[in-house]
């Protein structure tokens, strides 16, 4: 048995490496649960009166546009802060420091937003947990893609797309369960459990091992070692073979981007798969997926549906029931057919609800809502956690750090864009197209369809050596699959490493 087939072997899992999956899964619960939970939080009269005050315009405890600015869209600028943060703690702490860093500095900032004495304070607090939530989306997909066995991959990076949706559930009992309280225990309930958060994941995440790819790309072999030797079910001659093939990968690019910074994304041998990465994450911004979840209940009372929460909490369900979905197809299937069938039902979905906006009957009435929900559950299914996993793959490995960071860094910027420009589309004072928006989102797959057709490469099941070996052999992107046992075999035999130079 080769090196590569014995890491990919089933016996590699143990419980340590379930115990770490699971532990840094559950980092996204606490932006899950932070995108639920504040605005019904802020649309509660004790918090308008405690922080703002009466409208004077209105008369009434609602908070004025500016003030939704400043509470909503502005703490995204930490977002983008700590994503492009993120690489320069990352080679300092590593994974697992670098994700306590970020839990530490959420528990201060939720902290004071549950004791903020003013708004100001209280947008500070967001501001400095969303930088957080910016550095933990950087880290989290990388750990978990360098701790589980190739097999493995797909499904340990779409665990993190559960736990988001989760969490919304979770914030959605919770705030439901507090608004009878009445008073200022509407909103300090919800933010003293979201305050309980990061203090639980800093107890779930101190005694993991650390990255042993990060720990090798430090040249720490023995750390290394014993680090797998925690995660795997194995002998220490199989362990030795995998930490031989990761030894491979770092010395491999070692030479070519010694002294490696963030602009080295963009040189001649790497922007090819730099600007692929970012254009297919931000993808699933453009594929009208926040009409069926970030704008649904305003989409449905717009649209003129019965029971429009109700519809919502359906539409939630089949988020979740789709995250939960991905991590059993995305290393059975593939990522190139999972992405290329999702991205073809997305726009078909687009096209017919888009299409049935022009029948203003009941029937299709019905229609659009059902295909809403439909929406929902392929693209939790598929491009949600695909746009998560991709960029872990195919990133050059020692440019992950700052490759991850360029990503999140515009999907931040892309969902600010798209949550700005959606309801200026939608809304009845503004474009009126109501649901033939998703005629719009139906010519941004239909460009993204092409574009991973041709740029997308099948990496389920390889090792970063296969991957980093099939780009410098400048293999066509359909062809990955086919050249898996050539390229696995020069891996094996160290020609990575020494024919490539």
């Amino acid at each position: 048995m080769s090196s590569l087939e014995r890491i990919r072997g089933k016996g590699a899992v143990n419980f340590t490496l379930l115990l770490s999956c699971f532990s840094v899964a559950c980092a996204t619960f606490l932006n899950g649960f932070d995108n639920v939970v504040l605005s019904p939080i802020a649309g509660l009269p004790a918090f308008v009166l405690k922080y703002q005050g009466i409208d004077a315009a209105t008369q009434s405890p609602i908070l004025t546009a500016y003030n939704q600015n400043l509470i909503f869209a502005l703490p995204y600028v930490g977002s983008i802060c700590g994503s492009l943060a993120a690489p320069l703690v990352l080679s300092f702490c590593g994974r697992k420091w670098t994700l306590m860093a970020a839990y530490a500095l959420s528990l201060g900032m939720v902290f004071l937003q549950l004791f903020a004495p003013t708004l100001t304070c209280f947008v500070i607090g967001r501001l400095g947990n969303l930088t957080a939530i910016g550095i933990i989306y950087v880290t989290a997909p990388l750990y978990l893609s360098e701790v589980v066995p190739p097999h493995l991959r797909g499904a340990a990076v779409a665990t993190l797309n559960i736990t988001v949706y989760v969490a919304g559930l979770v914030a959605t009992i919770v705030v439901n369960e507090t608004e009878k309280l009445g008073g200022s225990l509407t909103y300090k309930i919800p933010l003293a459990v979201q305050c309980g958060i990061p203090g639980a994941l800093i107890a779930m995440t101190v005694f993991l091992p650390e990255s042993p790819l990060w720990l090798v790309s430090q040249h720490r072999i023995e750390d290394a070692r014993k680090s797998l030797r925690k995660l795997r079910r194995w002998s220490n001659t199989q362990v030795d073979h995998e930490l031989q093939i990761l030894g491979t990968v770092d010395w491999a690019q070692r030479s070519l981007v010694a002294g490696s910074n963030f602009w080295q994304i963009f040189n001649q041998t790497n922007i090819s798969r730099t600007l692929f990465i970012g254009a297919f994450s931000c993808g699933a911004y453009l594929s009208g997926v926040l009409i069926s979840t970030t704008y649904i209940t305003i989409f449905l009372i717009e649209l003129g549906t019965g029971s429009p929460f109700t519809i919502t909490v359906v539409a939630i369900a089949m988020n979740l029931a789709g995250a939960i979905v991905a991590p059993f197809i995305m290393d059975r299937f593939g990522r190139r057919p999972v992405a290329l069938a999702g991205i073809a039902l997305m726009l078909a979905i687009d096209v017919i609800a888009g299409s049935l906006a022009f029948r203003p009957t009941q029937s299709a009435l019905r229609g659009i809502v059902g295909l809403c929900c439909l929406f929902n559950f392929v693209w939790a299914a598929t491009y949600g956690p695909l746009s998560m996993l991709v960029p872990t793959e195919i990133a050059t490995p020692k440019l992950r750090d700052f490759t991850m960071s360029y990503v999140s860094v515009w999907i931040f910027i892309t969902g600010l864009i798209a949550n700005f420009v959606l309801p200026h589309l939608t809304a009845q004072d503004a474009a009126n197209l109501g649901a033939k928006t998703y005629l719009v989102f139906a010519g941004c797959m239909a460009i993204w369809l092409v574009l991973t057709y041709f740029g997308l490469p099948e990496t389920a099941g390889r090792t970063f050596a296969e991957i980093d070996q099939m780009y410098a052999a400048k293999i066509p992107m359909s062809k990955f699959e086919a050249a898996i046992s050539e390229v696995g075999e020069a891996v094996e035999l160290g020609e990575v490493a020494n024919g490539t130079q």
